[in-house]
C-alpha cells in the first residue's frame, strides 16, 4: 500500500494535519516508510483520541496515538525544532492530494532530531534537490 493509499484511508479532514517524517520520501520515491507520521490540529486530535481507535502513548514527553501503521500527534515543538501546525499545514506540498511538510522544513526537523536515519534521508533530498530544484515541484 502507497503513503497516499495509507493516508486517504484515514480519511482526516483537509486542512487539519500535515505528513512529516519520511513522509515525503516516499511520496517522492526516494524510499519506502514503514509507517505514516501525521501532525493534526488540536481539535482533530482530541476527536482521534476520544474514538478508542488507537492506542495511546507518551513518548518525547509527549502523547501520541498509534495505529497500525500511523503515528499521530499534535505538536510540532521538538527540543531543537519547532513551528506551528498551522504554518506546516500552509506551506505543505501537496503531492497526489496529501499535505507534506515541505521539504526545507523536513530538512530542518531532520537535523534536529539528529538519528542516523535522518542524516541518510537528508542526503536523499538533497540529491533529489540538485535533480528537480523546489521551483520544479509543485507546492500548494
Amino acid at each position: 500500500m502507497t503513503i497516499f493509499e495509507r493516508v486517504k484511508r484515514l480519511h482526516l479532514p483537509v486542512g487539519e494535519y500535515v505528513v512529516i517524517g519520511a513522509g515525503i520520501l516516499e511520496a517522492l520515491g526516494l524510499r519506502d516508510t514503514r509507517d505514516v507520521d501525521v501532525i493534526v490540529k488540536p481539535r482533530l486530535f482530541k476527536k482521534l483520541r476520544e474514538s478508542k481507535k488507537y492506542k495511546e502513548e507518551m513518548r518525547w514527553g509527549k502523547i501520541f496515538l498509534f495505529g497500525e501503521d500511523i503515528d499521530i500527534g499534535a505538536k510540532l515543538d521538538w527540543e531543537n525544532y519547532s513551528t506551528t501546525i498551522e504554518e506546516a499545514i500552509n506551506t505543505a506540498m501537496i503531492i497526489n492530494g496529501i499535505p507534506f511538510l515541505n521539504i526545507k522544513e523536513t530538512i530542518k526537523f531532520k537535523k534536529a532530531m539528529g538519528r542516523e536515519k535522518d542524516t541518510r534521508d537528508i542526503k536523499l533530498i538533497k540529491g533529489y534537490l540538485k535533480k528537480h530544484p523546489l521551483t520544479d515541484i509543485s507546492a500548494k
